[in-house]
């Protein structure tokens, strides 16, 4: 029945033979049964499924040869061998999954000679830290112990100016911080301390007179507290009046996520008790009695505030309460120079804000477009409104106080689980949500660029051209309003020169990274591209332009100068850090190097105007100064101004006229003068 198959001898040349195939058909294999090879075969005809006949192709063995191993394995020795003179110091297992641009750092650091003298973009052979604050030794090249802090109320006086933000004691190198990356001052003062060691001796020096005059912290008496809301005296309530209308008016316009007109109304009615609102009230009035330049007056209420805001106020969540724990660790705790407390008072208050559900908006609410003005104005509607700008404004407080210190951003926000409507303009003129929209869109990307800056591999040049490009854009959209120096309200003029120092700061925290790894690499200027000639130029500049701008828009005012201050002594880093690298090279731009010193005295003079209104315990201008003293060889040149040597309680005005106010006596208000008191502005 079935045929067998015989070979015969090949009597001439034939083509090659086709692949070989399986003797038995798939189907013949399923069944097990014999298979004559057939097209179809004898079986699956005979079972009525010819269709399934089929044969599966072999695979055809490649067998290496000898000669072909021995080949392949010299070629592999032979790149091997490129790669370790490439990369002498380095694995050639660590080498893979890097890109490009990060093969070619480590090329420059390889082939960069090790008793290389100090160069534009080049350090001392000893320098093996990184730009970042990630090593585990200390300035001294000691080994460090755990990262700790302290700053609690108890610290020492003089470690109240000495947070890990401004890296102020940095140059005493006492004991280890907390971590920080490559965009915070510490990483940039560490740079500058390794090329110019003067400057680290000068500062040392400066720190040690700090310490034989430490700070004296304002005494203030239990007494003094306000412990009741119904037997209240006239001083009192004059002293909570014009605290909560200096809020408004100069710390409202930064985060405005208080609705104004329920709040004033809850103030002037009396009737709330709970926790979280007398909670908000306090720190209404802590960051109020800043602004109205009391010294004393903020340790009072935050005293206060503290008896609210304790671990018991996360066991009962509610709108109040939240906001209290923005204004507390998105401003008032940076102000006592306590960020790392701040960072975590934020930390908590997202988990507060998720945990009532202000990361998300029902869908079934009308849109913006198609609500009208009687919606929006309606008590619901403007609650709703008033939950939207208390989510933007914690996660434009938590972007902003974050920027410079490189740490990751935790999830702050992802449009995958969170879809919270940017603010609603409730009047054609409502500047606040205006700012707060551009703020929160300015804050999308900074929230980005912090994100990219904490991964483990840094940025490339690509990278930091794209975010550098997008700030740009981003501010160039915004409103003509926002980038003129035309006459606005009090308010809205607030908004916008904070808006611009941040959108400056963020720019150059970006391009002056780029410098610190170039100097970290230790490479030499020859070996830079025009890229990145222009993108170190283009830092320089936009430093010299922040100086500039706050030299010219700061306000005489305690808030403002505090804010100011600290962007102002971000930008004289870039300055600083372009003099001691460029200084030494006998090729310098001596038009650059000029502009740089000019950036530099116009920073400290304007440090020397703002010194009224600044606090005891800001040093950014006597770090400035001392720096730039010891790399330039020259001493300070600002001037001062009349208030510079007299007492730095500048603000004594307050109470002193607080006083003459009330020199007709302490007695309770009636009612009909109340009102008059609620109602000023």
């Amino acid at each position: 029945m079935f045929h067998n198959f015989k070979s015969h001898r090949k009597t001439s040349p034939s083509p090659p033979a086709p692949a070989r195939l399986n003797k038995s058909c798939s189907e013949c294999t399923r069944r097990k049964v014999k298979c004559d090879g057939g097209h179809p075969c004898s079986s699956c005809t005979y079972y009525k499924v010819s269709h399934l006949c089929n044969y599966r192709q072999r695979n055809k063995r490649n067998a290496v040869s000898r000669s072909t191993l021995e080949e392949v394995s010299d070629r592999l020795r032979s790149r091997t061998e490129i790669l370790e003179q490439l990369f002498p110091n380095t694995p050639v297992d660590e080498l893979i999954g890097k890109s490009r641009d990060e093969l070619l750092d480590i090329l420059r650091v390889e082939l960069t000679p090790k008793g290389a003298s100090v160069d534009l973009f080049s350090r001392p052979a000893e320098y093996a830290e990184a730009a970042d604050d990630s090593a585990q030794v200390s300035e001294n090249g000691e080994p460090v112990a755990d990262r700790q802090w302290n700053e609690s109320r108890n610290q020492a006086p003089i470690m109240q100016a000495a947070d890990d933000i401004n890296a102020i004691n940095l140059a005493t190198d006492k004991h280890r911080r907390s971590y920080l990356g490559v965009t915070s001052i510490s990483a940039i003062l560490r740079t500058i301390f390794r090329l110019c060691p003067s400057a680290k001796h000068r500062v040392a020096e400066q720190a040690k007179r700090w310490s034989e005059n430490p700070i004296q912290p304002q005494p203030y008496h239990q007494s003094q507290l306000v412990l009741s809301m119904s037997g209240e005296s006239a001083t009192h309530l004059l002293k909570e009046q014009r605290c909560i209308d200096f809020y408004f008016e100069h710390i409202h316009p930064i985060v405005p996520m208080l609705d104004e007109e329920d709040f004033r109304n809850s103030y002037s009615l009396k009737h709330r008790r709970d926790a979280g609102w007398l909670g908000l009230l306090n720190m209404v009035i802590t960051l109020g009695s800043i602004a109205s330049g009391s010294d004393t007056l903020h340790e009072q209420y935050y005293e206060q505030a503290r008896n609210y805001l304790d671990l018991d106020s996360f066991g009962s969540g509610n709108l109040e309460s939240l906001q209290a724990l923005c204004l507390l660790g998105g401003l008032y705790l940076h102000y006592r120079n306590a960020p790392n407390m701040a960072y975590a008072i934020l930390g908590a208050a997202h988990r507060v804000a998720i945990a009532l559900g202000l990361h998300r908006e029902s869908r079934h609410r009308n849109t913006h477009a198609t609500r009208t003005q009687e919606d929006k104005t309606s008590p619901k509607q403007s609650r709703a409104e008033t939950k939207r700008r208390t989510w933007w404004s914690l996660f434009c407080l938590d972007t902003w106080a974050s920027m410079t210190l490189g740490r990751p951003t935790c999830g702050r926000w992802d449009s995958r689980t969170m879809d919270t409507p940017f603010p609603t303009l409730l009047t054609e003129n409502d500047y606040m949500a205006m700012s707060l929209c551009a703020s929160l869109q300015f804050c999308l990307i900074s929230n980005r660029i912090q994100n990219r800056f904490a991964r483990l591999n840094r940025l490339t040049m690509t990278e930091i051209t794209s975010f550098d490009e997008e700030l740009q854009a981003w501010y160039a959209s915004t409103p003509l309003i926002f980038r003129s120096m035309s006459n606005s309200s009090s308010r809205f003029t607030i908004a916008r020169e904070f808006m611009r120092n941040r959108y400056l700061n963020i720019r150059l925290i970006l391009l002056r990274s780029l410098i610190l790894y170039f100097i970290h690499n230790r490479i030499h200027k020859d070996q830079l591209g025009a890229q990145e000639l222009q993108i170190i130029d283009t830092c320089r500049l936009a430093a010299g332009e922040a100086i500039d701008s706050i030299a010219l828009h700061w306000t005489p005012n305690r808030i403002h100068v505090w804010n100011s201050a600290w962007y102002l002594f971000q930008a004289c880093m870039v300055p600083l850090l372009f003099i001691v690298i460029e200084q030494p090279r006998p090729d310098t731009n001596a038009e650059s190097l000029a502009s740089a010193r000019a950036s530099l005295v116009k920073a400290l003079e304007t440090f020397s105007e703002m010194k009224p209104w600044m606090r005891a315990s800001d040093r950014a201008s006597d770090i400035i100064s001392a720096i730039y003293e010891a790399i330039t060889g020259e001493v300070e040149v600002a001037g001062k101004t009349p208030y510079q040597d007299g007492d730095s309680s500048f603000f004594g005005w307050y109470d002193e006229q607080l006083a003459a106010d009330l020199d007709w006596g302490s007695f309770l208000m009636d009612d009909d003068l109340q009102g008059a008191f609620l109602t000023v502005q």
